[in-house]
């Protein structure tokens, strides 16, 4: 197929200027070889694009598959859709500046195992698991697409389509949102698709379940003399259960349980303060080896069996709820409790999730909860 050149050739006559570009029959709606004519340049130049885009699309038709005919096809229907009558050719040539922008040929694929290589230091094994899930989730939908095509609604949708609820859409949002940031900084793109995306609204349908002094001491009663310190480091410190079972003697120094990269659930470093009652707890389980493990051997059977007999069962994040709870009561300050908790300043976790309403006066009971002489003296 001859390729048309279309010359644009300005015509005049006694009383005006005009533009004429001759079109051979094949390009001609009629047709028939001729001329069509046009009062601006730009009317005429318009028409030119149109044509030869007709022209390269005529000589190149053969080539093409039915899967890229029907994808020409549907590319042509969001072009009217979106209320542009250009060719594709056209559309092409206007959006390759875009395409040709810093990052732009980086897929969501390569994006995440970027990431997942430049965080893999920093994550702890929880926070890895969460991200290669995510990630993996977000991978079957999104692997091959280019990072700077993907939008904050198809997002959104994706979203409400896989995860049934606000809670477990929230967590893949935030599981996946720092590696668009991380995108945006190294101007991969130059905004990111959850810039504009609130997080889902979690509603809780029970107020926050918390202790009250009596069960506490309960627990603390209850339970064999080898796991007292691991229910006192829950009830009193609010150290995460999954921190508790890495825990050993090494980090219990100065006043302060110093949680470690290796043991904490977002990989960073904090330091509990110890409260008196606590301190009154941990020394009267006895001298220990550093390398010992707070937990007992058979934890997780000896936890359950001693929930279950001081019919405490079935609330397993209620002693660290607690323990933000009374704190809270006795000293009223909301950022230490959020550096112990390993919440940053600025979220609102604590006050959304981690507190019920408590009297001083319980507050102080709570506090109270001390080992008995006995226990005391068996240390």
């Amino acid at each position: 197929m001859r390729q048309a050149s279309l010359k644009i050739v300005r015509q005049e006559n006694s009383s005006s200027v005009f533009w004429s570009i001759y079109v051979p029959a094949y390009l001609n709606p009629s047709g028939k070889a001729g001329k069509m004519y046009f009062s601006t340049r730009a009317e005429a130049e318009s028409k030119r694009w149109e044509l030869l885009a007709a022209t390269r699309t005529e000589s190149k038709i053969t080539e093409l598959s039915n899967p890229q005919i029907r994808d020409a096809q549907r590319a042509l229907e969001r072009l009217a859709e979106a209320g542009l009558t250009i060719s594709l050719d056209r559309a092409i040539e206007l959006a390759l500046p875009v395409l040709r922008s810093a990052g732009s040929n980086i897929t969501i694929a390569q994006l995440f195992a970027e990431f997942a290589e430049l965080k893999a230091s920093e994550w702890s094994e929880h926070s890895r698991k969460n991200f290669k899930y995510a990630s993996a989730a977000f991978n079957i939908q999104f692997s091959t697409r280019l990072l700077s095509s993907v939008t904050g609604r198809e997002i959104r949708a994706w979203l409400t389509s896989q995860y049934n609820t606000p809670g477990t859409q929230a967590n893949v949002m935030r599981t996946l949102r720092p590696a668009f940031s991380y995108a945006v900084r190294q101007e991969y793109i130059s905004f990111s698709p959850f810039s504009k995306m609130e997080l889902p609204r979690v509603r809780k349908k029970n107020a926050i379940d918390i202790f009250t002094p009596d069960e506490a001491r309960r627990l603390m009663e209850t339970a064999p003399e080898d796991c007292r310190a691991a229910y006192a480091m829950l009830l009193f410190a609010g150290v995460r259960p999954t921190e508790l079972t890495r825990l050993t003697w090494s980090c219990v120094r100065d006043g302060f349980i110093h949680i470690t990269p290796a043991v904490a659930k977002t990989a960073q470093v904090r330091n509990i303060e110890i409260e008196p009652n606590l301190a009154a707890w941990l020394a009267a389980s006895g001298p220990h080896a550093p390398s010992e493990r707070i937990c007992p051997p058979w934890w997780k059977h000896k936890n359950q069996l001693t929930r279950r007999e001081a019919g405490l069962s079935n609330r397993p994040d209620t002693a660290r709820h607690s323990y933000a709870t009374y704190y809270l009561a006795t000293h009223q300050n909301a950022d230490a409790l959020k550096a112990n908790l390993g919440h940053s300043r600025g979220s609102d976790i604590l006050f959304m999730h981690y507190r019920a309403a408590a009297t001083p006066k319980d507050a102080e009971r709570y506090w109270s909860i001390l080992p008995s002489p006995v226990s005391a003296n068996h240390g």
